[in-house]
Parts: C-alpha cells; structure tokens; sequence
C-alpha cells in the first residue's frame, strides 16, 4: 500500500507559516510595548529623584529662577509619562487584536491536525484490514496445496 500523504498538507503549511508569522508580529508589538513601559518606568525615576532634588535644595533656599525650571522640567516629564500612557494603552489594544488573529490562525492549524490525525487513523485502519485480508488469502491459499 502507498505511503500516508495528507491531503491538505500544503494547506496545513501555508496555516503555519501564517501562524508564524502572526506570532512574530505579536512578539514584536509586545517587546515595543515593554520598550514604553520601561521607557515610562525610567521617566518617572527620573521625575522622583528630580522632586527629591528640588525638595533637598528648596531646605536649602533656591531662587525663583531656579523652582521655574524645576517646575517646567517636571510639567514637561509628566507630559511625556502621559503621552506614553496613552502609547502603552494603544498598543495595547493592537496586542489584543493580534492576540485574536493568533488565536484564530491557532483554531486553523490545530482543525487541520486534527483532521490529518483522522485520516492517519483511517489510512492505517486500512492498512490493517488489507494485511489482514492478505494473511487470510495465504492462509486459504496454503490450505489448498
């Protein structure tokens, strides 16, 4: 009998190489969006040890100069510890989404396993029943001589 060969197996390996590639794409979305957040992390130490700093030199008497640039310095972090807050939450809506597409591209793939493990289980039933046919033919044909 001819060797197994799934049917869809080109079908399968075009899922997969989608599924891979969709993988990849949300492993890139989740490294950029681990990027902002450690981005954000290192804004907002830079914004406590800032504050730390003009709390210590106000103690000490600073001029009025100098508690405006502080004060602009710290608007303008605050301003971009928001901005990347909103970046994060926008990506994370496109890590959902791609989450999704992975998931359905998963659904495909394993649907087709599934479907070529049938078939195996059906090949290999047949298989069977054409050896077990065979040994019964060579058994009646040896009764015979």
């Amino acid at each position: 009998m001819k060797r197994f060969e799934f049917s869809l197996n080109k079908l399968m390996d075009y899922k997969q190489q989608i599924l891979d590639r969709e993988k990849n794409d949300l492993a890139h979305l989740r490294i950029q969006q681990q990027q902002m957040m450690d981005e954000k992390d290192q804004l907002e130490k830079t914004l406590k040890r800032s504050a730390d700093e003009f709390r210590e030199l106000s103690g000490k008497g600073i001029t009025v100069m100098q508690i405006t640039m502080f004060k602009g310095y710290h608007q303008s972090l605050r301003m971009q510890i928001k901005e990347l807050e909103e970046s994060i939450e926008k990506m994370e809506v496109k890590v959902q989404k791609q989450l999704g597409v992975v998931v359905e591209a998963t659904k495909e793939v394993s649907s087709l396993e599934k479907l070529e493990e049938k078939q195996l289980e059906d090949y290999n039933f047949k298989v069977a029943k054409a050896e077990e046919q065979f040994i019964s033919e060579y058994v009646m044909n040896s009764t015979y001589r």
